[in-house]
């Protein structure tokens, strides 16, 4: 296998084998069932640790491109459809100056399993504030007038450099779109995708908020079933029969479905862009905690397979703060006049002196040391509530969607959490928040099921929280 790694690069090796395996596995170069060298032998023929290329090979596996069986070593997986054109996105670079754009619950005593919430403890406050009194006392003052709607270009630069090392996007900053946080990344959206249908395939179970602001912008939601490998695609299908109908766009969560955290592999995400240009309709991904993953690599996003299909949603919310409001989007070049002009007669623009100071927070490494500081506290408060669930439920729990993000969610075999014992519970001092309140048939498959945020939580509260259930449940 021809590899050159680039020890200089800033991107890890074991990622720009992954990445060079991808692209032979997509343009054709390997097929299905195809054998690969065994690790230890492409480890010496590269000169690389053979551990560089376990990490490798074991991403591709988690993400569907390679499979395993005993006796028969490392395969190209089946079911994966070589494709005609591969579309790589512009690269990060700097363009020539002339082408530039100028919570806690209210009620402090409840313990509270609410997703999406980061530990705001852990806030950098001390940097922040510096880099914010800095950026202000240095700004020009043509800095504090009225800016671009497409946001502050410092800050689009520093997200694409910032997306290429963390998720191996490789974009324009022209294309980086900086939003008041990604529920406007979506309502823009909506708006934009709405003359083209009045459809939007989602999730199902997926995020309330998220089918609200596609309902407020004028628009249906047809939920789409979740399996154990998230979005089902392949009940897209009956849709291609006429008559077919008017599709604005398609919704997904592919790196962490929200909230049953499954990972959508290679050939569902192949399958689900051959749809959308069959229909001639986007697709939208949610990206919104894949940072935080703590088995393996980051999964590549969706954009990456054609970037003028998927629109990519991004926020620092879960990252930061949700204070700060500040989100982003990708978008292709055929949009981006009416997302201007949509965005200016929206807000104008998002706040601009936030937006020079997470510019200058991101390029001088302060969010990535900041993800990596959560990532570890983070797994620690993920092992401590495994350990507790193992505890108090034994086999009575199982767990999924563990592996990413500030939630898992937890299936009791005796339990069905109506909204009595919630309610119940809730007296009780703990919050819970059950599956089936996300599902839009709500036909009682997910009664069993609640989601456990705890990226909020002290040790301690987990522990309380999570005993306070098994009392009132079992007493």
């Amino acid at each position: 296998m021809w590899f050159m790694p680039d020890k200089k690069c800033r991107v890890p090796v074991s990622r720009q084998l992954y990445e060079k395996i991808k692209f032979f596995i997509l343009s054709g170069a390997l097929r299905e069932k195809e054998k690969l060298p065994s690790s230890r032998a492409l480890g010496k023929d590269l000169n690389i640790a053979r551990s560089t290329v376990l990490e490798a090979y074991d991403q591709l596996i988690a993400e569907g491109y390679l499979e395993t069986r005993q006796g028969s070593g490392t395969t190209v997986a089946r079911g994966i459809v070589a494709m005609a054109s591969t579309h790589v996105a512009d690269a990060p670079a700097r363009l020539r100056p002339d082408e530039r754009h100028t919570g806690k619950e209210q009620n402090s005593e409840i313990i509270s399993f609410r997703s999406g919430i980061p530990d705001l403890n852990a806030f950098p406050k001390g940097d922040w504030a510096k880099i914010y009194a800095r950026v202000s006392e240095s700004l020009p003052s043509a800095s504090f007038r009225y800016g671009d709607s497409e946001g502050v270009w410092d800050l689009r630069e520093a997200i694409a450099a910032y997306l290429f090392r963390m998720r191996g996007i490789r974009v324009s900053p022209h294309r980086v779109m900086i939003t008041s946080g990604s529920t406007q990344g979506l309502s823009l959206v909506a708006r934009l995708l709405r003359k083209k249908g009045d459809v939007v395939f989602v999730e199902d179970p997926a995020h309330t908020g998220m089918a609200a602001v596609v309902t407020r912008a004028g628009l249906r939601v047809q939920g789409i079933g979740v399996d154990a490998q998230g979005m089902d695609v392949s009940s897209l299908q009956k849709f291609l029969a006429a008559p077919r109908p008017d599709v604005a766009f398609v919704y997904t969560t592919p790196s962490h479905q929200y909230p049953l955290g499954a990972i959508l592999p290679i050939q569902r995400r192949q399958a689900l862009v051959r749809f959308a240009r069959e229909m001639s309709c986007a697709v939208v991904e949610d990206d919104y905690d894949s940072e935080f993953r703590y088995e393996g690599a980051p999964t590549s996003a969706l954009y990456e397979l054609d970037p003028e299909m998927v629109i990519y949603l991004g926020s620092f919310s879960k990252i930061l703060a949700p204070a700060l409001r500040l989100g982003f989007a990708i978008i292709p070049e055929s949009m981006m006049d009416d997302w201007k002009r949509e965005k200016k007669y929206m807000d104008v623009h998002t706040d601009a002196l936030s937006q020079y100071a997470l510019a200058a927070f991101i390029s001088k490494g302060g969010l990535e040391r900041h993800i990596w500081k959560m990532k570890k506290i983070y797994a620690r408060k993920r092992s401590h509530l495994l350990q507790c669930l193992a505890k108090n439920f034994g086999s009575g729990v199982t767990v999924k969607g563990q592996a990413t993000g500030l939630h898992l969610v937890a299936s009791f075999s005796d339990i069905v959490f109506t909204d009595a014992v919630t309610e119940t519970l809730y007296g009780k001092g703990v919050k819970v928040h059950p599956v089936e309140r996300y599902c839009l048939s709500a036909n009682g498959s997910h009664a069993h099921e609640i989601i456990l945020g705890y990226s909020h939580l002290t040790h301690e509260e987990i522990s309380r929280g999570l005993e306070i259930i098994k009392k009132t449940l079992h007493p």
